[in-house]
């Protein structure tokens, strides 16, 4: 099988973290894993240029936390790499160092905003107000640097219930985009206390949506609006189209490889690029593995759905929220019941 031109590399360049958030998927903190060291991390964005990748995504941890990030991207960027992304609480986003990542070859950001103020913020990430503050204030620094700036926000109960508020915020800051990140119970959110705690009740998963939705449809929409793999397909049409291993690849802290940041998990491990040459990885079969499952193997309603280009939703949430690889997405606007008036005490 020939190795897949993936365009989008997402690496994880450390797991430390300033903050320590309690549905931390990656379990970051200030004593987690640092990283690669810069010569490592340089090399290793010399073999992703050669394999042809034109976009780099920095994530973490808190990838602002590394004082060599420029030093490496120039590297990159002499091997041929196009552009960098990076996701950020925005704690150290000051104006001297976003410049120079502008600089260096930041293109585009993903800030963490989990609230529509600074309670919703904190009771979410159990941090400090200012922390809420200093999120906004980064989003500004990015903007008047000329770097493109998108907002994620987890789904949970206040943040499905003030959406209209979370736009409305959005729209004020002038990001291009509000990205939904469903709850996924990996990292420190394995415990039973945080999957309750982050659970929205299926009719409030509704109405959000059918606001995406309706957001979605605008066409001169004032920012559009994105929900992640873990959701499932929610959109008009129902249809899901997996690219894990295609287009995207995910590299974590310790040099895993894996098919996308949606499938962190032993059962889709390709391999480790500190063991094993890139490109060996890449040709491997267990790139298409997750991809390329049957839909007749799947659970139902995924098995028996007759919509031709949709793959069931993602594997790697269906994996973490059930232990089950092909079991049926946690929602699917296909198959969802809609409440009636009745149950809802609506007239």
């Amino acid at each position: 099988m020939p190795a897949p031109r993936v365009s989008y590399f997402g690496i994880e360049v450390t797991r430390r973290c300033n903050l320590h958030c309690p549905h931390c998927f990656t379990d970051a903190g200030g004593r987690a894993h640092p990283g690669p060291d810069q010569a490592a991390l340089a090399g290793l964005l010399a073999d992703l240029a050669q394999a042809g990748a034109e976009t780099v995504a920095f994530s973490g941890g808190e990838p602002l936390l590394r004082r060599d990030l420029e030093e490496v991207m120039r590297a990159g960027r002499e091997r041929g790499i196009a552009r960098y992304t990076l996701v950020t609480n925005g704690y150290y986003a000051e104006r001297e160092r976003v410049q120079s990542l502008r600089e260096a070859g930041l293109e585009a950001v993903q800030v963490s905003v989990d609230g529509a103020d600074a309670a919703d913020h904190v009771a979410v990430r159990a941090c400090s107000p200012m922390d809420f503050y200093r999120a906004l204030r980064a989003i500004r620094l990015f903007r008047e640097a000329g770097i493109v700036v998108d907002v994620a926000t987890i789904v949970c109960k206040s943040n499905v219930k003030r959406a209209a508020e979370m736009l409305l915020l959005c729209e004020a800051l002038g990001v291009r985009s509000l990205r939904y990140c469903s709850f996924v119970p990996t990292g420190r959110a394995v415990d039973a206390k945080m999957r309750a705690r982050f659970e929205v009740p299926a009719a409030a998963l509704d109405e959000l949506l059918e606001l995406l939705r309706a957001v979605k449809a605008q066409p001169d929409a004032p920012l559009g609006v994105l929900i992640d793999h873990g959701i499932g397909p929610w959109q008009d049409d129902a249809a899901f189209r997996c690219d894990a291993g295609e287009s995207v690849v995910y590299i974590s802290a310790e040099g895993d490889l894996y098919p996308c940041p949606g499938s962190i998990f032993e059962p889709f491990r390709v391999g480790n690029v500190w063991q094993t040459p890139l490109a060996d990885l890449l040709a491997s079969p267990r790139m298409a593995s997750v991809r390329c499952l049957e839909r007749s193997g799947l659970t139902e309603p995924c098995r028996g759905c007759s919509i031709p280009d949709c793959t069931g939703g993602c594997r790697g949430a269906a994996y973490a929220l059930t232990g089950n690889v092909r079991a049926a997405p946690a929602y699917c606007n296909r198959f969802r019941r809609r409440p009636s008036k009745r149950e809802t005490g609506r007239r």
